[in-house]
Order: C-alpha cells, then sequence, then structure tokens
C-alpha cells in the first residue's frame, strides 16, 4: 500500500469514528426524550480495484425491534380501552351504591320497606301512610336521577367519542405529512429523526385505535387497524368523521340504518372518496375509541335496563293481580277480562316429554306484537283482536306445531294434541285504580299505569326516569289502606299486600338487564333484585379495575423491555465512546506515521 493509500484509508476511518462520536452524543443528549430511538452507525467496507481502501458511512440507524413495537402498540390500545371502561364502570358502581347519599339504592329501598312494614303494623296512623308515601317518592325520585346520570353519562362519551376522533384525524395528517417528508427525498428514507417523529405519532394513535403499520419499500408504511380498516395507504390518510347527537336519552341507539339510529357514528373516507360506518363494519376492536362506543351502546344501556327492569319491578309488584286459566279438555282457558296490553300470559307445556315454558305479551296490534317478540326480553307478541288463523299461528310457531290456540272473545284456550300437554295457563292483570281492589297502582309511568306495553315502543325502556307515585294516593293518603267506600281505617289487607309484593312476590325481571352475569330473565323478589343490580355493578367494577390493572402490567413489562433495547443506556454510550476514542486515536496515528514517512521522503529528495 503506498503512503498516499494509508493517509486515504485512515481519512476514511478518521470520519467514520468521528460520525460514531457524533451518534454517540446525540444518543447521551437525547437519553430523556420521549420517543428517542437509540442510533447506530452502520458501515462497509471501501474496496477499489480488489483491494480495501478504508471504510463507507453507509447510515445510522435507529435500534428497534419491530415485532416487539408492534406488541406494545396493541396492548397501548388495549390499555386505552381498559381504562375507558374502568372509569365508566366505578362511576356506575358508585351512583348506584354511594353509602349514606341519595341516591343509595339499597338504602332507598330498605327505608322503603320499613316504611310499609310500619303501615301493616298500624295501618290507621296517618304518620305511617305519610311516611310511606315519602319514602315511596324518595325511591321513584332515586330512579329519575340515576336515570338521568346514566344518560348524562351516555353523552359524556358520545361528547368523548367526537374528541377522540378529532384527535385521531389530527395524528393521521401529522402521519401523512411526516411520510410526505420522507418520501420526497430518497436521502429521508432512512432518516431516523423522521422515523421517530413518525413512530411517536403512531404510537400516540394506537393508545386510540387498535393500529398495526406495514411497512413498504422506501421508508413507506401503511396503517390499517386490525379489523381491516385502511387508516394511511402511505400517501394520503382516510378522514374520519362523527356526528354525534345531544342530548342522548333512553331511546338513543345505534343501528347501522342512519333512518334509525339517534347517536352518532364512525364515519372513514379512504383517500378515492369511499364512505364506511366504521361501527356497523366492526373493524375498531380496540383502544379507548372502540371502549367508548361500547360504553355508550352496551355497558350503560344495560345499566339503564336495569334501573327500568327495577321501576317496572316496583310497579308490577303491588299493581298486578294473578289470572289462572281452568282446565278443559285437552288444554286450558283463560279469562282475558282486564289483561292489558303489555301484561303477560304464561303456558307450561310438556312437549315431548319435556316441560317448557312459555311467556306470552299481550298486545293491542299486529305491529305491537312484532315489538314485543323483537325485544330482546324474552315474550312472544300476542294479538287476539287478529284473525283465528293468526292466532293460532302465533301459538302453534312458540309452542309447537302440535298446539292450537283459540279466542272467543272473553277467553284464551290453548290446547295440545299428539302426546303434548298443556299443563298450566295463567297471567298477571294490571289493576289501574287506587279503589276497588286490594292491589294498588302504587308507582305509575308519569300519570298512567305500567303494564309492559309495547304499543308505541317499549314501556319498558326509560321507565326509571318516568316512574312516579300515583298521585291519586299523594292526594290521598288514606288510599294505602281504605280500598273501597267500607274499608275500615284499621284493616291490614291492602299493606299486608304491599309488604308481600316488595318481600315475597317472585317475579321475572328482563335478561337484558344481565344480572348475575346471564342474559336469561331473572327470578326473584323486587328487594332481591335491587340487591343484585348493586351488587352486579360492583362485580363489574372490580372486574374492569382488575383488568385495566392487568393491562397497565403488560404494557409496563413490554414497554420497559422496548425501552432496553431501544432506549439509551448511558453506561453503553461511554464504552462505545472509548472505542471510538481509541479507534480515532490509532487512526489519527496512522495519519502521523503516514505525513512523518512523507516529510522524510521529502528531506531526501533535497
Amino acid at each position: 500500500m503506498s503512503i498516499s493509500a494509508a493517509i486515504s484509508t485512515a481519512l476514511t476511518g478518521l470520519q467514520a469514528t468521528q460520525a460514531g462520536i457524533d451518534l454517540v452524543s446525540s444518543n447521551v443528549s437525547n437519553a430523556g426524550t420521549v420517543g428517542y430511538t437509540r442510533r447506530e452507525l452502520v458501515t462497509a467496507e471501501a474496496v477499489s480495484g480488489g483491494r480495501a481502501t478504508g471504510v463507507n458511512i453507509v447510515r445510522a440507524q435507529r435500534v428497534l425491534d419491530t415485532l416487539l413495537q408492534k406488541q406494545v402498540r396493541l396492548e397501548n390500545a388495549g390499555a386505552g380501552y381498559t381504562a375507558v371502561k374502568e372509569s365508566y364502570h366505578t362511576s356506575l358502581d358508585g351512583m348506584f351504591d354511594a353509602p349514606g347519599a341519595t341516591g343509595s339504592l339499597p338504602g332507598l329501598v330498605n327505608s322503603f320497606s320499613t316504611a310499609i312494614s310500619a303501615l301493616a303494623g298500624d295501618p290507621a296512623a296517618f304518620a305511617k301512610r305519610t311516611q310511606l308515601l315519602a319514602a315511596a317518592s324518595d325511591l321513584a325520585a332515586s330512579l329519575n336521577s340515576l336515570s338521568d346520570q346514566v344518560q348524562s353519562l351516555r353523552q359524556t362519551a358520545e361528547d368523548s367519542l367526537g374528541v377522540a376522533v378529532v384527535r385521531a384525524n389530527s395524528l393521521l395528517q401529522q402521519i401523512a405529512q411526516v411520510a410526505t417528508r420522507i418520501g420526497s427525498d430518497p436521502a429521508n428514507s432512512s432518516n431516523p429523526g423522521l422515523q421517530d417523529q413518525r413512530d411517536g405519532l403512531i404510537d400516540q394513535l394506537s393508545e386510540l385505535i387498535d393500529v398495526q403499520v406495514t411497512p413498504r419499500d422506501n421508508g413507506v408504511i401503511t396503517i390499517s387497524t386490525t379489523g381491516g380498516l385502511l387508516l394511511f395507504d402511505g400517501r394520503q390518510a382516510a378522514q374520519l368523521g362523527f356526528d354525534g347527537k345531544s342530548p342522548l336519552g333512553a331511546r338513543s341507539a345505534y343501528d347501522p340504518d342512519p333512518a334509525k339510529r339517534s347517536v352518532g357514528t364512525i364515519t372513514v373516507t379512504n383517500p378515492q372518496g369511499g364512505r364506511a360506518d366504521a361501527i356497523a363494519t366492526g373493524t375498531i376492536r380496540s383502544g379507548s375509541i372502540a371502549a367508548l362506543i361500547e360504553v355508550r351502546d352496551e355497558v350503560l344501556p344495560q345499566a339503564q335496563t336495569q334501573l327500568d327492569a327495577l321501576a317496572a319491578g316496583l310497579a308490577s309488584a303491588f299493581s298486578d293481580r294473578d289470572v289462572t286459566g281452568a282446565a278443559v279438555a285437552g288444554g286450558f282457558a283463560l279469562p282475558v277480562a282486564g289483561i292489558l296490553n303489555g301484561n303477560p300470559i304464561t303456558v307450561s307445556a310438556s312437549r315431548g316429554g319435556l316441560p317448557r315454558t312459555v311467556t306470552f305479551s299481550m298486545a293491542g296490534s299486529e305491529e305491537a306484537a312484532r315489538a314485543a317478540s323483537a325485544s330482546g326480553n324474552g315474550v312472544v307478541g300476542l294479538f287476539l283482536g287478529g284473525t283465528a288463523a293468526s292466532i293460532d299461528a302465533t301459538i302453534k310457531g312458540a309452542l309447537g306445531p302440535n298446539f292450537s290456540g283459540t279466542f272467543d272473545g272473553t277467553s284464551l284456550t290453548i290446547m295440545a294434541a299428539g302426546g303434548d300437554a298443556v299443563t298450566g295457563l295463567s297471567a298477571r292483570a294490571t289493576v289501574t285504580s287506587a279503589t276497588g281492589a286490594v292491589q294498588v297502582p302504587l308507582f305509575t309511568d308519569d300519570s298512567s299505569p305500567y303494564t309492559g306495553s309495547y304499543e308505541n315502543g317499549s314501556q319498558l325502556v326509560g321507565l326509571a326516569a318516568r316512574i312516579a307515585v300515583n298521585s291519586e294516593l299523594r292526594n290521598n293518603a288514606a288510599r294505602l289502606v281504605e280500598y273501597t267506600g267500607t274499608t275500615p281505617a284499621g284493616d291490614t289487607a291492602r299493606p299486608e299486600h304491599m309488604r308481600e309484593a316488595i318481600a315475597s312476590r317472585t317475579l321475572s325481571f328482563t335478561g337484558a338487564a344481565g344480572i348475575g352475569g346471564s342474559t336469561s330473565a331473572w327470578t326473584g323478589t323486587v328487594s332481591d333484585f335491587a340487591n343484585q343490580l348493586v351488587a352486579t355493578q360492583a362485580t363489574n367494577a372490580l372486574a374492569a379495575k382488575n383488568l385495566d390493572a392487568g393491562q397497565k402490567v403488560v404494557l409496563n413489562a413490554l414497554q420497559s423491555r422496548f425501552s432496553e433495547q431501544s432506549g439509551v443506556n448511558i453506561d453503553s454510550e461511554m464504552a462505545q465512546l472509548i472505542q471510538l476514542q481509541t479507534a480515532y486515536g490509532a487512526n489519527a496515528r496512522v495519519m502521523t506515521a503516514a505525513k512523518d514517512m512523507l516529510d522524510l521522503l521529502m528531506r531526501v529528495g533535497a
């Protein structure tokens, strides 16, 4: 090797070590910078004419495990999801069971039960009557308030969705801008600073949406959700939209049909102009946005249903009387006088040797019957004003082809043949007046009786917001005892009925309430249902808290692993700096030696 070649080779070594020292300096100075990824220098042997001529600086690259980075982002989305769920479940638990607070359901139900027992013990006492009305009013007001709070939480979730979508849009636009800078210059395709900036924006987006990144050539990436929704095609970002609604009520619900939808939805417009409903397609599956959708459309509506079911139980327990069918040849006949639209008719049967129970809901029209059947409350709508063929078809459709049903204008008769049998037929009829029967409509739907009707949509929906103490009783407390013109002031019949209704009467509560984690109807007393309601919210809150804590542990562990690999370790950088200093000194000595040799040659020549 010539002296000039040695100088040239040493010079490339000096340049490489200088670049390495620059990288170490950058790593150390950014050791505490969020999102900064440690850099390392990539070099390659310089070869010319088949001989090594030094070292070439290829590029500065980030130390990065893309698989681990992908896991971190997915778990970050999971953490965003569980944090939102934990927050709302904790709020619900506090609302339903706040010890000593006005909205504490267990305390109010207990006070109401105690007031009923006190009246049963001394029916003639005016103070006991007014105390019962006060306790009933407090319970109704609590249900009204809790319903309002649930809908307020839904509105908060709706508004938060709007904010989250705006933020996601902003992040996608910023990602597109950085991507444009990376793609506009080939030298930027591996620029660590721009890549860090882009990844930092993607990391923020991953808390909102479950994103996955697919690398392409020349530093280009695409971003989609785990459900396949394309958010960024490498050049342009999709545009997210949200048409939030206000105010939300108990009947506000999502529907893929825009004409039926009364809450906001997320639309995604791709760069080509195509639009899709991200909620209808289910392509956002994690992150805080997915959690807010679930809270708004599932968690809080179920909490509302629980309150509505409790309100319905309170109304029905006191006002409904049992009607029992009479055995006839081949089946049972049930008189329908007093059975109102929405009242349940229960058929006990044996089909193929197996017992079966079907509950019909009295309907005033075919439309109401269809609404009852589609309600998810486990009932089949029955319109007795239809044709004989339609009534029979409804019975057969619910019970089986060997069953038949007829209606003569006063009685519903259900019979069976072919080895099947009807073993019982009964109904509950709502008493609508405070006089005439021991049953009493103590609670009403505003000023109307509660029957469970489906005539104008399900009467159950939002009942907790409308339940009130019957004005007939508020204006005349004597009706709590004196249900006829001749009932003695100290008569115990109605107070005892009320005590049995709240503490002992078994009712069926809609499975949509999800009490006990089940989707089937829950059977028990009103008091037991109230306690189960509170216990279910407490269980849900604890489960959400534990899930969030576990998710944070997983995320922190992955972030620590990622930081250990891709973050800056000062000790390692100092060790690297010593190696570079040594290499720099060695290359400098080669340069000095070569210079001395040239100087010597110059003196010899002279």
